[in-house]
């Protein structure tokens, strides 16, 4: 598996209800992924989907920021 080599960071969509992880050097892709959630009339629900999106976002961009150390383990 090739190391990426990329920095990322977790942000929220300004017009969509997702969380984008991207990557933080210029000339590199910039979205690198999009991790939506549903969006209910129940608060509850849509703040259950919210906190779980932003979790896999988190370990998504958390990958990608040490994937040196990931690479280098074995498995």
């Amino acid at each position: 598996m090739k190391n990426p080599g990329i920095k990322t960071r977790v942000v929220h969509s300004e017009t969509k209800s997702n969380y984008n992880v991207i990557c933080l050097k210029l000339g590199k892709k910039y979205k690198i992924c999009r991790v939506p959630y549903l969006v209910s009339d129940n608060e509850q629900l849509t703040e259950i989907e919210r906190n779980e999106a932003l979790e896999h976002a988190e370990f998504i961009s958390f990958c990608f920021n040490n994937s040196d150390l990931i690479l280098n383990e074995k498995i």
